[in-house]
Parts: C-alpha cells; sequence; structure tokens
C-alpha cells in the first residue's frame, strides 16, 4: 500500500532527482555540517534582553541568475497547445522551447517597453499557489 504524501507542493522539488541526477556528481550541492547562529538572530536576542526594538530582519538575498537553460513549467489554452505542437511538427528546425522562447523574449520587450525599461532584479523567490485578485 502506498505511503501518503507528507508534502503537498513539489514547487523547487524534482521527484525524479534521486533517480535521474541533472548534473554530475562533482556539482552536486553539499549539505552543511554544522550550522552557526546567524548574526542576526544573536543580534535581535541582545535587543531584546535590553529591552529595545528589534531592528527588522534583512531580505534574504537572491542568488545571481544561474548560467545556462531553465525548466518553466506553464498552463496554456489548447488550440495554442495544438498549434505550437503543429509548427514544431512541420518544421523540423524548431523546437517548442525554441518557439516558447521567442515567444516570451517578444512577450518581455512589449511588456518592459510599457514599464519604461528592464525591471529590476527581484528581491525575493516567487510566491507560489493562485495569483492574488
Amino acid at each position: 500500500m502506498a505511503q501518503p504524501r507528507t508534502s503537498r507542493s513539489t514547487i523547487k522539488n524534482d521527484p525524479f532527482e534521486s533517480v535521474i541526477p541533472t548534473r554530475p556528481p562533482a556539482e552536486a550541492p553539499t549539505m552543511p555540517l554544522k550550522v552557526e547562529a546567524q548574526p542576526a538572530a544573536e543580534e535581535a536576542a541582545a535587543a531584546e534582553t535590553l529591552g529595545l526594538e528589534p531592528s527588522p530582519p534583512a531580505p534574504l538575498p537572491v542568488p545571481a541568475p544561474p548560467e545556462g537553460r531553465q525548466k518553466l513549467t506553464v498552463h496554456l489554452e489548447a488550440d495554442i497547445v495544438n498549434r505550437v505542437k503543429n509548427a514544431a511538427y512541420w518544421n523540423p528546425r524548431l523546437t517548442i522551447a525554441r518557439i516558447a522562447e521567442r515567444g516570451i523574449r517578444l512577450a518581455l520587450r512589449e511588456v518592459e517597453k510599457d514599464h519604461g525599461g528592464v525591471y529590476p532584479q527581484r528581491e525575493g523567490e516567487l510566491v507560489g499557489g493562485r495569483p492574488i485578485k
């Protein structure tokens, strides 16, 4: 009998990572052996002891954009999916990924033009789930 899932979201978790690694073992990230106290946590504890207001925590830094290609999953209307598959089928030099990349680049140019320039680097990771209405 199958075990119940312990987590509900698979965002950022590749279920096949343990079976089919995406990078060679030499490049695989290693877990730190010892976690030391964060200076911000020590500062907050000292401020609390002295009866002072602790300073708000600094936002976590966003890592630099990685090199190479990344996977992005999107849901599209059925007619668009069919048209993209037809184009990739009939043009052996095109792939679905290349068609999507070209379309996203065009859409980004339009959105950034309306914004007045390129958007600044985000301050944190995107929040998964339903969009805010």
